[in-house]
């Protein structure tokens, strides 16, 4: 009988893997990860409107949903970070244009 390499819930035996989750719960964390990355993408190219801001948090949402249930060795486990990533970055240029815009109109009363 061979050995298993286990590793947080996951068991490697040649080239398949086993894991300790049921099937549902990781297509569906799958989803969301791919879903956060989208909408992260989606968030940075609008975010010089509110659609920028609203989409960076949505995207930052489903991906602390994805990596709740997937562990760092599985690749979705990464497109969920990058679609974190994207939804905070997209935040902080919302922030920046909305910081912009208000510089304009107070410039625009004062004179």
């Amino acid at each position: 009988m061979e050995e298993y390499e286990s590793y947080n819930g996951q068991y490697r035996d040649g080239d398949r893997i086993y894991v300790d989750r049921p099937l549902p719960e990781i297509i569906e964390a799958e989803n969301s990860a791919v879903v956060s990355i989208v909408l992260g993408a989606l968030a940075i190219v609008f975010s010089s409107m509110v659609f920028g801001f609203i989409l960076g948090i949505f995207a930052i949402k489903n991906s602390e949903d994805a990596k709740k249930v997937l562990n760092s060795r599985h690749h979705k486990y990464h497109v969920a970070t990058a679609g974190m990533i994207c939804g905070w970055i997209s935040i902080g240029l919302s922030a920046i244009t909305a910081i912009s815009y208000l510089f304009w109109i107070i410039l625009i009363l004062v004179l």
